[in-house]
């Protein structure tokens, strides 16, 4: 991998909106607070600013940066997804699961790892184990439409079978881990 590129982790993306959701509350409440103690805010994007328009305006903030937020962790989540299916291609396991995505690679990745699919190669395979992966998988695979509508600038109304957020999306991915063998993130949330 290029210098000062390096595999996002599903810890990194948590910190790093556990971090920016505090920040964000604390500086929301310092402006509240001077409003209300009448010393306004000495930001020019806040002066003139209600109370009301400034609650609205972290809401809004809040809300982009949980959506940010499912982004990446199921982008986090696709790349472990495909790192694990090219470890398991390339080493000497023989279990049902690597076998399969060596055959898949055989007959359709092997002269370019580029065209690892997600949904094809890695998706379908794992879906077919049992009936409790099949249901991690549609779920997963809920979060990746998500994702989908995210990353492609949200320009249509999306068909979702349920709201995703932060907690939601990281249980989604850390179900889908455990059961399939992955390396369970060290989330610090409560995902009970």
């Amino acid at each position: 991998m290029p210098e000062g590129f390096k595999q996002v982790s599903i810890e990194d993306v948590w910190d790093h909106y556990e971090l920016t959701r505090d920040s964000l509350v604390r500086r929301k409440e310092s402006i509240r607070q001077n409003l209300l103690a009448g010393r306004g805010s000495t930001e020019p994007r806040f002066l003139g600013m209600h109370l009301e328009e400034i609650d609205e305006f972290f809401d809004d903030q809040l809300n982009e940066i949980d959506h940010r937020t499912c982004l990446f962790l199921v982008a986090a989540a696709e790349a472990s997804l495909v790192v694990d299916f090219l470890h398991r291609v390339k080493t000497r396991k023989k279990d049902k699961i690597s076998k399969d995505f060596k055959d898949i690679f055989k007959k359709e990745c092997e002269k370019n790892e580029n065209k690892v699919r997600l949904d094809k190669h890695i998706l379908d395979v794992w879906r077919d184990r049992d009936g409790k992966t099949k249901s991690l998988i549609g779920d997963f695979r809920g979060a990746l439409n998500y994702r989908h509508w995210l990353a492609h600038g949200r320009h249509w109304t999306p068909k979702l079978g349920q709201n995703y957020d932060p907690l939601g999306t990281a249980k989604i991915v850390i179900q889908l881990f455990k059961e399939i063998g992955l390396r369970i993130p060290g989330i610090t949330a409560n995902l009970n």
